[in-house]
C-alpha cells in the first residue's frame, strides 16, 4: 500500500515549485538588460537547476514519420542553457543578464525558463514564453 503513495508525493513536490513572473503574452525583452527570474521562496537548504530554453515559434518540417501511424516530424531547433546549476529555493530570485543565445532574436524565437527539481528529477516549467530583441 505504501508504494501507491510515492507517485502522489512526487507529483506534489513538483507542483509546489512556482515561478512568480507575470510575463505578458508575446512579450519582448531587450538584449543587454537584466531580468529578475522570481519563484516562490521556500525555507529549505537544497537546490534546483535553473535553465533557459530557446526554440522556434514555427518548427521546421523534417519529413514524414517512419511509422505508418505517426504524423510529420518537426524540428524546433531547441537548446537548453543552464543559468544556475544550484539555485537555492530560499533565494526566491535570480538575475539573468539577457544575452542572445546563438543570435536567436525577434518574433521567430521563443525563450522560456524552467527548473529541474533534483528532489523528483522533473521539470517545473514556467508556461509563458517570450521573445528577445536586439537593441
Amino acid at each position: 500500500m505504501k508504494l501507491f503513495v510515492i507517485p502522489a508525493l512526487l507529483a506534489g513536490a513538483a507542483q509546489a515549485f512556482q515561478f512568480l513572473n507575470d510575463i505578458p503574452v508575446d512579450a519582448y525583452y531587450n538584449e543587454g538588460s537584466d531580468f529578475a527570474i522570481e519563484w516562490k521562496p521556500e525555507n529549505r537548504g537544497d537546490t534546483f537547476r535553473l535553465e533557459l530554453y530557446t526554440f522556434l515559434v514555427n518548427p521546421i518540417l523534417v519529413g514524414p514519420s517512419p511509422y505508418p501511424w505517426g504524423g510529420p516530424i518537426y524540428d524546433y531547433n531547441d537548446t537548453t542553457t543552464v543559468l544556475d546549476a544550484a539555485a537555492k529555493y530560499s533565494d526566491g530570485n535570480h538575475t539573468w543578464h539577457i544575452d542572445l543565445i546563438d543570435g536567436r532574436e525577434g518574433p521567430d524565437w521563443y525563450y522560456r525558463f524552467g527548473a529541474i527539481l533534483a528532489s523528483v528529477g522533473e521539470v517545473a516549467d514556467f508556461a509563458r514564453s517570450f521573445h528577445i530583441q536586439a537593441p
